[in-house]
């Protein structure tokens, strides 16, 4: 504790080298360092205040990383769950109660239509509009479930994994299959339903052709496409954010299997 003290009468100090050391320090003894920085979060020393907001914003940014991480080893996680996750490594100023209200509305959303077969869940999806954009308007924003759900626009898996969890909300014991290059859902009795035509119901799928994936995969597959996204945009921050959250890094140690500089 005592060390923690005397750390942070050094946090302000006006040379930024001397100051980095500092949060280095104090970031080695996280689990111990909450409490003191809540106490001095609203000092009148402004660059004590502003260094202070930097460390909690660092150690929330770590536990959404070793969350993430988590979760993708977890075989019982919840796709809505993993997929809220997702979005938080991405947009890291969203908190996830927002994320759960959105998730929450919509839901209301399906109570009201009450889909009972893939049919009428077909019919659910096609109603609020959920299209997928152009493979070359692709953008993060459609990996993440936040502006997904409300702009109605996501990539294909994204918005398959929304229709799954809804139809198992009511019975349908649904699955996420890939036929080639497309991702559906597929029923017990052997009908999928596809995003793309307009939600478009084939009856009788071959399931030896099908690839079936579980939420692991899924989850995955939407942190790769936004780790890939940050490379392509050279976005630092995000290559570091996504990329230790997919291997399970701990935060100071490098990416060494990215070409320099993003390592």
């Amino acid at each position: 504790m005592k060390k923690i003290e005397t750390l942070l009468k050094l946090l302000d100090d006006p040379s930024p080298q001397i100051a980095h050391s500092v949060m280095v320090e104090l970031l080695k003894r996280e689990d111990q360092l909450e409490t003191f920085l809540a106490e001095h979060q609203e000092t009148e020393n402004l660059l004590l205040r502003k260094r202070i907001h930097q460390l909690q914003s660092i150690i929330l940014l770590r536990r959404r990383r070793a969350e993430f991480a988590k979760i993708l080893n977890d075989p019982d996680l919840s796709l809505i769950e993993g997929l809220m996750a997702v979005h938080v490594q991405w947009y890291d100023n969203d908190s996830k109660r927002s994320l759960e209200e959105i998730w929450v509305e919509f839901c209301k959303n399906a109570e009201r239509s009450k889909p009972r077969d893939i049919s009428e869940l077909a019919n659910f999806m096609r109603k609020n509009d959920f299209t997928v954009p152009a493979v070359t308007e692709l953008h993060a924003e459609h990996y993440c479930i936040g502006p997904v759900l409300e702009e109605r626009s996501g990539a294909d898996f994204i918005l398959i994994a929304i229709a799954l969890i809804i139809g198992n909300r009511f019975n349908m014991e649904l699955r996420i299959a890939k036929i080639v290059d497309d991702f559906m859902v597929v029923d017990r009795h052997g009908n999928g339903l596809s995003v793309r035509n307009n939600w478009q119901v084939l009856q009788n799928i071959n399931i030896a052709q099908c690839e079936f994936w579980d939420n692991r995969k899924i989850l995955k597959l939407a942190a790769l496409m936004l780790f890939q996204y940050a490379v392509s945009s050279d976005s630092f921050r995000y290559i570091s954010t996504i990329g230790h959250s997919m291997t399970g890094l701990d935060d100071d140690e490098p990416l060494d299997f990215l070409p320099y500089p993003y390592n």
